[in-house]
C-alpha cells in the first residue's frame, strides 16, 4: 500500500529520538548519521518536494492516478520509454509527444541524491529534451536502490551504466523551495512542481 511520506513517519520518530538523546550525550558526542534514504527524503521534502513511498508498481500507479485527480490533470506526457507500459494501467489520457496538451510529464530518473535532495535525470529520461523544455509539473518514478550519497556517485552511476551511449542533458531536479533554486535569477527548477513516486525494489 502506498504511504504518504513513507519513510517520513519513521524519519519523524528518528529525529525526535535524536534530539532528546543528543542533549543527554553532550556536545562532544559523535553526530548520528541518518541512513541515505531518510536523508534524501528529509532534504527533498524540506525543499517542497512531494513524496509518496510505494511497496510496488501497483501502488505507484494508484498514487499517480490520485495525484492527477487531485490537481485536475486529465492526462500526462510520458517522456521515458522505460515506463511506457504505465499507459495501460493509469486509466487517464497519455501522450508520448511533448506537444503541450498536458501540463505534466511522467519520467524516470537516474539517481536520488541524499546530500541535497536532488533528482538526477538526463536525456534518456526526458526524451532528449532539456529540463526547461518540459512541462512545469513533473512526476518522477524511482526505486529505493537509486538513492546515492552525492552528485559524484550519481555521475559514477551514469558513467558505468552508459559506457558506450553516454546521455546528454544531464540535470538535477531540485525541489522548488530549495535555497539555491530560490536565490537563482534563472533556474529551470523555478516554479516546478515535483512529485516523486518511490517504489521499493523487489527482493
Amino acid at each position: 500500500m502506498a504511504k504518504d511520506g513513507g519513510f517520513l513517519s519513521r524519519l519523524g520518530l528518528g529525529l525526535k529520538k535524536d534530539s532528546s538523546s543528543s542533549a543527554a550525550k553532550g556536545k562532544f558526542a559523535p553526530e548520528n548519521v541518518l541512513p541515505l534514504d531518510e536523508k534524501f527524503v528529509s532534504q527533498f521534502t524540506e525543499g517542497g518536494g512531494n513524496f509518496v513511498y510505494c511497496a510496488d508498481k501497483t501502488d505507484g500507479v494508484t498514487a499517480l492516478k490520485h495525484y492527477c485527480a487531485e490537481h485536475g490533470w486529465r492526462g500526462v506526457f510520458i517522456s521515458a520509454p522505460g515506463i511506457a507500459d504505465w499507459e495501460k494501467d493509469i486509466a487517464i489520457e497519455t501522450t508520448f509527444q511533448n506537444d503541450g496538451q498536458f501540463p505534466v510529464v511522467l519520467s524516470t530518473c537516474e539517481a536520488l541524491i541524499a546530500f541535497n535532495g536532488g533528482i538526477m535525470v538526463h536525456g534518456h529520461h526526458t526524451g532528449g529534451r532539456k529540463l526547461a523544455d518540459l512541462p512545469k509539473h513533473h512526476i518522477l518514478v524511482a526505486y529505493t536502490s537509486q538513492i546515492v550519497a552525492n552528485l559524484r556517485d550519481g555521475m559514477t552511476a551514469i558513467n558505468q551504466k552508459y559506457r558506450d551511449n553516454r546521455p546528454g542533458n544531464i540535470a538535477v531536479i531540485r525541489p522548488p523551495h530549495d535555497q539555491a533554486v530560490e536565490l537563482a535569477s534563472a533556474d529551470p527548477n523555478k516554479d516546478r512542481t515535483v512529485f516523486l513516486i518511490l517504489i521499493e525494489d523487489e527482493a
